[in-house]
């Protein structure tokens, strides 16, 4: 199992007091290794936001050489106050120091061997009263135990940076030796020492893989229709043929998404529906009878096709607007997830949900899912600028700027080490961004997206990207541009543009902005009577819907966008719209009216004209339903 390590200031202001300049390579070499993780809480930053190593050239800021080596989860402050509390208050630790022990017991909560590093005595003390079910060791130990997963070099040199720091801290513990008994203390420094040398002796791995995980791995091939073992075909008995109609699954959804897009979402979404009933009922009954055990089996074995059809669903749901239905069904999506030990699918999962949360204006709910994706991320070495990007916005609408700063700072480094990829994931988020009415979002994106498209030479990309940033111009209210206020400084951060891509950013941009601004005026004709589509809409041509407008009757005003047309609102009456943002809308001969919007619905909508149509019917919202499955990150 893979080591956390929860790390308080006070190692790493030992660290900056004595690490040799090379430390940080051997470091990220030996936890990379070792595949093991250090984490903090936003408290350590400013407790070692003036360290400096003291030993290497130039003595540069400690935080901001090991910022990309850490990961920085926030901690809400209820739950501080609550375990303040449930240790009492003259025994509790400071609060950065109780962040980073709840930190610590989450982690352990989700399955990880974790490993809060401390020379505090107390912590380890009342870390055990309350069971938060991690382990303790002083700084010196942690660089020890780093020392011996090293090779012979970085041993010599992590060892020695180890003893140095261990005198310090009994020279510490003995100085206040007439204020505190430290006999429990030393006892429990030179324990953990022991603890690690003994550990290195034994051989804890076990090399068999267990016979459950044999019989889940059979049963999974025979729900795929791949050649099992005899063997283990009579150990699961009836299993494979009461789980078979799970693999009825994954072949609706290959169905569902293979052209690519869908006039009908209300009629996929419910055939997905009855078809998930159909199977769970069928597999139900034929695990009714079984005993706990063989239905565990056969639970974590289908888990994989429930966890793609639930995380289906919720993409479906998001796609006809129901957001909290959406929700439901990648809550459940990533509840399943937890029994098929795929950190990528909770990841997808987790993403999708901060996706909702920002949509419904939770930052910090939104914060927190995204951070947590992140560190999944980090676990199975998924690309993390998606997440990292997403979550230092939230945190930053949120009011923690430092956190964010964090986040952003991150990000910088993913994007200079491949702007290419950089380029199609800042893409994608912002078209994700525009899809849950976030035009203000997806803009600081889609900017940094084309920045990175000009510095790698993908014209490929550059169009797109102009009509996506015009889209997003034409769909963004007032209201947006002032809740957003700040975010451009701090989006600005991810990439630094040469003299020569500056220029032609610069171009790119002022071309959108007069287009924008073009179409922003209102429209130059409208009429009273009924007239032909085409009149207004060229034949043949879609428009993209940016927001739905519903009354409280149940009337809805449609905001979309043409390239050519600008924003416009179709105006339906009747309601019962099934659509999201992202989506395409056709009319199919129909007559229309256009009329001019009153000031009020241009300053709301930024709309040049409301169009009304004689056959409501003659109207198909189109989705796109090749990334169903899952979306990419």
């Amino acid at each position: 199992m893979a080591s956390v390590w929860v790390v308080d200031s006070n190692c790493f202001i030992h660290v900056g007091s004595m690490a040799p300049s090379g430390f940080l390579t051997d470091l990220k070499k030996i936890l990379e290794s070792d595949d093991s993780t250090l984490y903090v809480t936003p408290g350590v930053h400013g407790e070692i936001k003036t360290v400096r190593f003291q030993r290497w050239p130039g003595q540069p800021n400690l935080l901001e050489e090991i910022r990309d080596l850490v990961i920085t989860v926030t901690i809400d402050e209820a739950e501080v106050k609550a375990l303040a509390q449930q240790i009492g208050e003259k025994a509790s630790p400071q609060d950065v120091d109780l962040s980073l022990m709840i930190l610590g017991s989450k982690l352990a909560h989700e399955g990880h061997k974790v490993t809060l590093v401390s020379d505090d005595f107390k912590m380890t003390t009342t870390g055990e009263k309350v069971n938060l079910n991690f382990e303790t060791c002083p700084p010196s130990t942690f660089l020890q135990r780093l020392a011996d997963s090293g090779d012979a070099g970085q041993r010599t040199r992590m060892r020695s940076l180890s003893r140095r720091v261990r005198a310090a801290e009994m020279r510490y513990a003995i100085s206040r030796a007439g204020q505190y008994d430290i006999q429990a203390k030393l006892t429990w420094m030179v324990d953990s020492l022991l603890s690690s040398r003994i550990a290195l002796t034994e051989d804890v791995e076990d090399t068999l893989e267990p016979d459950e995980s044999k019989l889940i791995a059979g049963l999974i091939r025979s729900i795929r229709g791949e050649r099992v073992k005899k063997s283990t075909l009579n150990k699961l008995g009836s299993l494979p043929e009461i789980c078979a109609p799970v693999s009825k699954l994954d072949e609706h959804l290959s169905n569902l998404s293979s052209d690519g897009s869908s006039d009908d979402i209300k009629t996929a979404y419910d055939s997905t529906i009855e078809l998930m009933s159909e199977v769970l009922e069928t597999t139900g009954i034929g695990l009714a009878p079984l005993d706990e055990e063989l239905a565990e089996l056969a639970h974590r074995a289908m888990s994989g096709n429930l966890y793609r059809m639930e995380s289906a669903l919720g993409i479906l749901a998001k796609m006809s607007g129901n957001l909290k239905l959406s929700r439901l069904h990648l809550s459940r999506a990533l509840s399943i997830a937890t029994l098929i030990d795929d950190i990528g699918a909770e990841m997808r999962a987790m993403h999708q949900l901060g996706l909702l949360a920002l949509g419904a204006k939770n930052w910090n709910r939104a914060a927190m899912l995204f951070e947590t994706a992140d560190r999944q991320s980090q676990t199975i070495g998924a690309n993390r600028l998606g997440h990292l990007v997403l979550a230092g916005i939230s945190r930053h609408i949120d009011g923690d700027e430092e956190l964010a700063k964090a986040h952003i700072n991150s990000a910088r480094s993913i994007v200079s080490d491949d702007k290419s990829e950089a380029t199609d994931i800042l893409t994608s988020t912002g078209n994700s961004l525009l899809a849950i009415d976030c035009p203000g979002l997806a803009i600081e994106l889609l900017d940094e997206a084309m920045e990175c498209a000009i510095e790698e030479g993908r014209n490929d990309k550059l169009e797109m990207l102009a009509e996506m940033l015009l889209l997003a111009n034409t769909a963004m209210s007032e209201k947006e541009q002032i809740q957003y206020k700040g975010l451009r400084a701090l989006i600005d951060r991810l990439n630094a543009l040469s003299d020569d891509a500056s220029k032609e950013f610069k171009t790119q941009i002022s071309q959108i902005d007069k287009k924008a601004e073009q179409l922003s005026k209102p429209l130059d004709q409208t009429w009273n009577e009924w007239q032909s589509a085409s009149k207004l809409i060229p034949k043949d041509s879609q428009l993209t819907i940016v927001r739905i407008d519903e009354d409280e009757s149940g009337r809805v005003l449609l905001v979309s966008h043409h390239p050519e047309i600008g924003a416009i609102g179709l105006w339906l009456p009747e309601g019962g719209i099934e659509a999201a943002p992202g989506s395409t809308i056709e009319i199919h001969e129909s007559r229309i009216k256009v009329a001019p919007p009153t000031d009020i619905l241009r300053d709301i909508h930024n709309i040049r004209g409301i169009v009304a149509v004689e056959n409501p019917e003659a109207i198909s919202f189109i989705a796109k339903t090749d990334e169903i499955i899952e979306e990419k990150l």
